[in-house]
C-alpha cells in the first residue's frame, strides 16, 4: 500500500473550469499529489452527477488554478460529495506548472520532514537520493553521491515513492554534504 503524501493546509483559493463554467474554491488541504477543495457557491454545480455531466465523464482531466501558492496545471476528480450543502471535491494532479512567484526559500509554504527516494538526471547521468524536507514546491535532497551540479541548472526529477516526475530547477547546493535544494519547475504524477 502505498503512503499518503503529507497535506499542507493553506487557507488558499483558486479556480476550476468545469465546462463552460468556472468555479471558485477554498483549499482544504494540498499535497505534492493533488488537493481537497470546498466549492464556494454550489449554485452553478449543485450535486455530484451535475459535476460529472458537465466533466463529460468520471476520468477526465479539469484545468485548475490556485491563487496562492501561484499553481496550475490538469487534475482528475477523485471524489465528490455534499458537505453541509457544500460541493467537497479531491483532485488528483496530472500536471503542476509553477509560477515565477512561486518561490521556495521565503519560507511562506510550510515544509514537512517526510522521506522520499527518488533520482535526478543531469549532465547525461543519473542520481539517487533520499529528499528529507518537502513542501509543496520543492524538496531537499541528500545524494548518495557527489553531483556536479550548481544553483540555477534544471534538472529532470522522479520520485517513484510519489509517483511523480518532471523538471526542476537547483536553488542551491551543499557539494561536501552531497546535498542540494530543488524547486518544481512542471510535475506530472502518474
Amino acid at each position: 500500500m502505498k503512503k499518503r503524501s503529507e497535506r499542507f493546509v493553506l487557507g488558499s483559493t483558486g479556480c476550476i473550469k468545469v465546462g463552460a463554467k468556472e468555479l471558485f474554491f477554498n483549499v482544504k488541504n494540498m499535497s505534492v499529489t493533488g488537493l481537497l477543495i470546498e466549492v464556494k457557491d454550489n449554485l452553478q454545480v449543485k450535486s455530484e452527477h451535475e459535476l460529472y455531466t458537465l466533466l463529460g465523464g468520471k476520468n477526465c482531466d479539469i484545468n485548475f488554478h490556485v491563487f496562492n501558492p501561484d499553481v496550475s496545471g490538469m487534475a482528475t476528480v477523485v471524489s465528490v460529495e455534499l458537505a453541509q450543502g457544500r460541493l467537497i471535491i479531491s483532485l488528483k494532479f496530472s500536471a503542476l506548472n509553477f509560477e515565477d512567484g512561486f518561490m521556495v526559500f521565503k519560507r511562506r509554504l510550510p515544509r514537512k520532514a517526510t522521506q522520499v527516494q527518488g533520482r535526478l538526471y543531469c549532465h547525461k547521468q543519473w542520481y539517487s537520493f533520499i529528499g528529507d524536507d518537502i513542501s509543496l514546491n520543492g524538496l531537499s535532497v541528500k545524494m548518495a553521491v557527489p553531483c556536479p551540479v550548481s544553483g540555477g541548472e534544471w534538472v529532470t526529477l522522479e520520485v517513484p515513492t510519489l509517483s511523480l516526475w518532471g523538471s526542476a530547477r537547483v536553488k542551491w547546493s551543499a557539494p561536501d554534504d552531497f546535498r542540494l535544494g530543488v524547486e518544481y519547475i512542471s510535475l506530472t504524477h502518474n
